[in-house]
């Protein structure tokens, strides 16, 4: 069974632990929660949360943070940019996540966008732009799988994505 939970207050060990497992800094991607103490969890949730509130910048857009879960545990973090300008669209479009290395290559991420793009048309996203990575094969074959349109490559693997919701 899986579901897709905003990040809440209510988060603890097992979220914690999936953050520890997943790379602070992996294929474009950037973890800021890995390798802080437990400690200092609820803070971290916090800021997450608040970024739903943030501007469009140079630095950040408004998000939505989510976590996706297979059978109660934690597998992997979404989020979603729910207001992005044409500089965010070329650097890395509305939505980006991460899967703890123990449940890659097990079909989560596929599911995990499927739920994501189907919170974007909740919030009336539409189109959705994603991109992966130069040499994130998975993360391709994640957004592939979700009906995206490709947009363009560029010479060093990285590719945009379109999905009409």
């Amino acid at each position: 069974m899986f579901k897709l939970v905003e990040y809440n207050t209510k988060m603890g060990r097992d979220e914690y632990e999936m953050f520890q497992e997943i790379p602070a800094k992996e294929n474009g991607s950037t973890n800021l929660c890995n390798g802080i103490p437990f400690e200092c969890f609820q803070n971290y949730i916090e800021s997450q949360l608040a970024r739903q509130f943030q501007k469009v910048s140079h630095y950040d857009t408004p998000t939505k943070m989510y976590i996706f879960y297979a059978d109660e545990l934690p597998v992997g973090y979404i989020g979603i940019r729910t207001e992005i300008n044409n500089d965010w669209k070329k650097w890395c479009g509305n939505i980006f996540f991460a899967i703890r290395p123990s449940k890659r290559n097990q079909h989560y991420g596929t599911e995990m966008l499927k739920y994501a793009l189907h919170e974007c048309k909740k919030l009336k996203i539409n189109p959705v732009f994603i991109k992966a990575a130069s040499g994130n094969i998975g993360s391709q074959k994640v957004i592939e799988n979700n009906n995206a349109q490709l947009l363009k490559s560029d010479r060093d693997g990285g590719k945009w994505y379109k999905v009409n919701l």
